[in-house]
């Protein structure tokens, strides 16, 4: 094939280039704040001081997850032109809108997170990312190419802090797909009747040890309900603005039934059910492979499920299953490691 004629041979010319960032906030109190409320989750490692340095921690610890919010670039910076006129492409928050690509619409596809340092209110982060693979092919939402980037996150103090790995897909919508999204239909999720199951309460005090760990063993379930509201919240905490969370005919324009529940949402689904199990003591050391399978929206209740795939007594070490569900089957599904404590 000629280059001319690939339309992705400006991408390729990008796979394998490192290219440095630095964050442009430190972390911060109120941006853990932000990203707890939407989850209205009261671990007490992320508001708590005593508590946490009571665990091992120096201080309040954000929650492993959102560690992406501070490797972010700003959308605007004094001195540069405007990025909001009409016929410019939006800024998704990643910083990475530069990579050329003919597609016209994109969402995320999968995801690798690996954790290795806390973080604290006073970090700063730095790193690199690179395109490492272009898989171009047609899925039920047009034809397109996955792009997988790989991020290296440090603290200003030099510490490797995480590796994310993260697989998009760019795409021209189907026909039929466009117009089944316009048939969709425009039920606010406020009007739904049907109430999401209670989460039960933690008792914090309480720790899971590593001994009471079983292959097979089923991690009690956590669920989240979305409605408008909880899905523009979550990308608010992220930053991560891009059109298909937060306005529906953007996303319809691009063969979706309706805004989306973001990446990230579905990770801090994953960390609060694991750290509800796992305790104030254990960590999480890392969520993913995952991909998303199906779209969640508002008026969903998602429900997230784990099972111990295998342990490692050595290390106190045990993999998971994680998978999410919402009303029409299963949204995502991957794996994780935790770490616990001995008796």
């Amino acid at each position: 094939m000629a280059v001319s004629d690939d339309p992705l041979a400006e991408t390729r010319a990008w796979l394998g280039k490192e290219h440095p960032f630095e964050g442009a906030d430190a972390v911060t109190l109120s941006d853990i704040r932000r990203k707890l409320e939407v989850y209205c989750f009261d671990c007490p490692l992320h508001y708590d001081e005593a508590v946490a340095q009571a665990h091992g921690y120096r201080t309040v610890v954000a929650p492993v997850v959102i560690t992406p919010l501070w490797a972010q670039q700003p959308y605007w910076s004094p001195g540069e032109p405007s990025p909001f006129a009409p016929g410019l492409r939006e800024k998704n928050g990643t910083g990475r809108t530069d990579i050329p690509n003919p597609y016209p619409k994109g969402l995320n596809a999968s995801s690798e997170r690996e954790f290795y340092e806390p973080l604290y209110p006073g970090d700063r982060l730095h790193g690199s990312w690179k395109l490492t693979d272009i898989v171009e092919k047609e899925t039920g939402l047009g034809r397109g190419a996955f792009m997988t980037t790989e991020t290296s996150i440090y603290k200003s103090t030099g510490e490797l802090a995480a590796i994310h790995r993260t697989t998009g897909f760019r795409y021209y919508p189907k026909a039929d797909r466009l117009e089944h999204a316009k048939e969709a239909p425009r039920i606010l999720a406020t009007e739904s009747a049907e109430a999401p199951p209670e989460n039960p309460p933690v008792d914090w005090s309480q720790q899971l040890r590593f001994e009471d760990v079983e292959v097979g063993q089923d991690v009690p379930p956590y669920y989240l309900w979305l409605n408008y509201q909880r899905i523009v919240m979550s990308v608010a905490a992220d930053r991560m603005f891009s059109s298909i969370h937060h306005n529906r005919d953007q996303a319809r324009s691009g063969g979706l039934d309706d805004i989306i529940f973001n990446t990230l949402g579905y990770e801090m689904v994953f960390e609060i059910t694991l750290r509800r199990w796992i305790g104030l003591d254990g960590r999480i050391t890392k969520i993913g492979p995952f991909r998303m399978v199906k779209n969640s929206h508002p008026g969903d209740t998602l429900t997230c499920r784990c099972q111990v795939t295998e342990t490692v007594a050595e290390q106190r070490l045990a993999k998971l299953d994680i998978r999410v569900e919402n009303p029409r089957g299963e949204a995502a599904r991957g794996e994780a490691l935790v770490t616990l404590p001995g008796r």
